[in-house]
């Protein structure tokens, strides 16, 4: 990170109430990290929103909530979560002090990526939050299956007729 992370009590918006499936102006924790590649300059903006209901099942998160995110999906995952994930990725022009912070003065939209942790039963734990100048920004995903695909069993002779 190129800046320490930034840690507040704050409320959701319409949006993130949304993605997280909580009531509009719900506290949550928020941690904000400004990160920089440092052989290119780009900036990424990162901020983790923690609803407190999550922090409170996981005291490690309520003591912590500025920890890196692989050490939240950690501490979530040893409290007995099935974790997943689901992300929304959509662009957008940027607001003046994203273009300042992402350092990106002339740059026409920005990515924004939303992911959702997850847990048992599908409920949503967290939310992540990455925005990038769209011009500077490339995002790559490894899909892979849950299961092999089912194959259609066929006698001998071919199909059976019902």
């Amino acid at each position: 990170p190129a800046e320490t992370p930034t840690v507040t009590r704050t409320s959701l918006t319409a949006n993130q109430a949304a993605l997280l499936d909580r009531d509009e102006s719900e506290a949550v924790f928020s941690t904000e990290r400004l990160l920089t590649d440092p052989a290119t300059g780009t900036r990424i903006l990162h901020r983790t929103l923690i609803p407190f209901d999550t922090a409170d099942q996981v005291p490690a998160i309520a003591e912590h909530p500025d920890a890196e995110p692989a050490k939240l999906y950690e501490q979530l995952a040893a409290a007995d979560q099935a974790l997943t994930w689901t992300e929304t990725v959509t662009a957008r022009a940027p607001m003046p002090d994203e273009r300042a912070a992402l350092n990106a003065p002339e740059t026409p939209a920005i990515l924004v990526t939303y992911r959702i942790t997850r847990g048992t039963n599908n409920q949503p734990l967290m939310l992540e939050e990455t925005k990038a100048s769209a011009d500077a920004a490339q995002l790559t995903y490894a899909i892979t299956a849950d299961k092999a695909p089912s194959r259609r069993r066929t006698s001998p002779t071919g199909p059976k007729s019902a």
